[in-house]
């Protein structure tokens, strides 16, 4: 197996090139220049490029990894995406996969970070959506050490001197990252050849634009992106529409014939004879109300940042149709709703999924806010260790719920207020207690937001209540009449401040009935606000 290298400095530092080779038994040839740029590699008139530019000609190879000067996907982005789209059209002229090295962000607290202008979160996503975009944009696999990186920098030094470059550590574990992506696209490969046996396809890397295959592929995007039930396309349409985009000439006999191999092929494209053929995509992955339904709840999620909830609905949009999609962007409204700033959620919570996946305790840093709404280390500034049991999302917030060594005892913790990307240790996580039952501890834990152990409580409400009861517990709990103008319940709650606001919020409609003690509990806070006035 022969594998091509071209980057700069990032890539050939503490000989990495060597640590992959030896990794998976391959020749590993590096093209470098400290500082160099992909768009170099491109350019014959250097010596870099001119040295690729031959290599990529005359010499096969069988993968090519791609890495692009340190902060270039985020500084000059466009530039980067059409020269990961060129060298991708080259590498696969000669037969190769190529792989994009996606690179990480500069050491936290460093200078290097300080004089980019960029706190460490904000490059680590910048960086990782650019790399992403030139992924998805080109079909390509992607060695993402730059979630590597941002996974395992609380936990040991990877970075050298320059806070910017890697160390031997740093550079073992790029290595290790792109090899691994090598490993598994070979071992694809290889399912793939045994499970199509003899009737394997191979498809060139040069098709002409009128090869069938490809037509019928194009054809299939344009019903996906500008047809639905209410916006058909004619026989004509589509010919025209074939022939402006992809300079594609169909004949009209042809039209129906390459829909019906997308019908063979179990697409729902539905045709109807009106004054001409009218033809739509009918299946879909979400219908319009489907899609306007999960719009409006990253809307309303108070953890889902705002920047976030812009990327996330684009996304969701993009599943429509183009005129479905207009209508959609037309009623969308993200400001004037408080949301989350911790930009760091979704990688804090991908990391709580994977501990749970793979049976380890983590460890994290949580805080709170004092009064002039500065964040406050809890736990006198250590880190909490805990047993990840379950990922609740109750009331417009995430939650964990997990054995926490530090208490020793099962605790609640509020996902955004994770102070950073929680590390995974090695030690196996603490075994649920007997009983354990996450609906059950959602229902009666969570509905008043607390951590504290839970109480029976005994309610008299008025009937006009009922619905409120039920929107609190659930249409499962369990009411006695008492009269014809009130019922009993008896729930179990966290009997702490919140669920003291929510009776009060009842103005006297509902009423603690027992136990004592809490009862006494909530007269006390009363009297208390009463003084306070």
């Amino acid at each position: 197996m022969r594998i091509l290298m071209l980057g700069n400095s990032f890539t050939f530092v503490n000989n990495m090139p060597s640590t992959l080779a030896d990794l998976i038994s391959a020749e590993v040839v590096h093209h470098t220049r400290g500082g160099a740029r992909l768009a170099e590699h491109l350019n014959p008139d250097t010596k870099l490029g001119a040295k690729t530019q031959d290599a990529l000609k005359s010499e096969k190879w069988d993968y090519v990894v791609l890495q692009e000067m340190s902060n270039g996907p985020i500084t000059v982005k466009e530039k980067f995406l059409t020269n990961v789209g060129k060298l991708c059209a080259q590498i696969r002229e000669n037969g190769a996969t190529p792989i994009l090295y996606a690179t990480w962000a500069y050491q936290e607290g460093g200078e290097a970070l300080r004089k980019f202008g960029m706190d460490y979160a904000e490059m680590f996503e910048k960086m990782y959506a650019a790399y992403h975009e030139a992924a998805e944009q080109n079909h390509c696999l992607i060695a993402d050490v730059g979630m590597a990186f941002y996974r395992t920098a609380c936990a040991q030094n990877i970075y050298a001197e320059d806070r910017c470059h890697p160390n031997q550590i740093g550079s073992k574990i790029a290595a290790e990252v792109i090899a691994d992506v090598i490993k598994q696209d070979q071992e694809n490969k290889q399912k793939e050849k045994e499970s199509t046996g003899d009737n394997t396809v191979i498809i060139e890397s040069k098709v002409d634009k009128n090869d069938t295959r490809l037509r019928i592929l194009y054809l299939y995007q344009l019903l996906l992106s500008q047809t639905d039930e209410s916006h058909p396309l004619t026989t004509k349409q589509i010919m025209d529409k074939m022939d402006e985009l992809h300079h594609i000439h169909m004949h009209r006999t042809t039209v129906p014939s390459d829909i019906a191999l997308l019908k063979a092929a179990r697409f729902e494209i539905i045709g109807e004879r009106k004054r001409a053929w009218q033809y739509y995509l009918a299946d879909r992955t979400f219908s319009i109300p489907e899609l306007k339904i999960l719009i409006d709840a990253v809307q309303s999620s108070k953890f889902i940042t705002e920047k976030k909830s812009k990327d996330l609905i684009e996304r969701l949009i993009s599943l429509a149709s183009e005129n479905d999609a207009d209508k959609l962007k037309r009623t969308i409204h993200i400001s004037g709703r408080a949301k989350s700033e911790n930009e760091k959620g979704y990688y804090i919570v991908d990391a709580i999924n994977e501990a749970m996946n793979t049976g380890v305790k983590i460890s994290f840093l949580y805080f709170d806010y004092d009064g002039k709404k500065k964040p406050v280390l809890k736990n006198d500034g250590k880190p909490y260790t805990v047993s990840p049991y379950d990922l609740i999302w109750d009331g417009d917030f995430y939650y964990l719920i997990g054995y926490c060594d530090d208490r020793e005892e099962v605790r609640v913790f509020r996902v955004d207020r994770i102070k950073q990307q929680p590390q995974l240790l090695t030690e196996e996580m603490k075994k649920k207690p007997k009983g354990y039952d996450v609906s059950k501890y959602t229902q009666e834990v969570f509905r008043m937001f607390a951590t504290q152990d839970t109480t029976e409580v005994t309610l008299l409400c008025e009937n006009h209540v009922m619905k409120s009861v039920i929107d609190r517990f659930g249409s499962k709990v369990q009411t006695k009449a008492v009269s014809d103008d009130q019922f009993r319940v008896k729930v179990k709650v966290c009997a702490g401040p919140t669920f003291y606001r929510w009776i009060f919020g009842f103005n006297g409609a509902i009423r603690i009935d027992a136990p004592t003690e809490v009862k006494d509990t909530y007269r006390e806070m009363l009297q208390k606000a009463l003084e306070e006035y």
